[in-house]
């Protein structure tokens, strides 16, 4: 597996301080097992076959080895942000408006019982 990092620290030579790109040797600093991608598989109720369960396993560490890149940048002087792009929340003021009637509400429904939506049990 080949990791791209940022010189200067773990992965590679620095310039006199110089942040420059470069490529590593095989390293993983993060390694996902299939016996935790199965574990998360289940949590999620997910099945996978065992290529797929590689593949997962693989494409998994390499984000937390890209994550853990990541926390090596110093951000003490960026703002805290819910956004990159500094957009301002507009909404609209709320209002009373003419509701539908039941009649109205309950004409398209598959099956309702004259007064509500019927709908297949989902709870034991």
């Amino acid at each position: 597996m080949l990791i791209l990092g940022f010189g200067g620290g773990s992965y590679g030579t620095g310039n006199g301080g110089y942040r420059t790109l470069v490529s590593c040797f095989n390293a993983r600093l993060m390694a996902i097992s299939k016996e935790e991608v199965r574990h998360i598989a289940k949590l999620a109720r997910l099945e996978f076959t065992e290529e797929e369960e590689e593949v997962l396993a693989d494409d998994m560490s390499r984000i937390l080895d890209y994550m853990d890149m990541l926390n090596e940048l110093d951000t003490s002087k960026v703002e805290p942000m819910t956004h990159v792009l500094d957009l301002a929340h507009v909404v609209r003021t709320d209002s009373v408006e003419k509701r539908i009637s039941q009649e109205d509400a309950l004409k398209n429904a598959p099956d309702t019982d004259g007064e509500y939506f019927r709908v297949p049990k989902v709870i034991g």
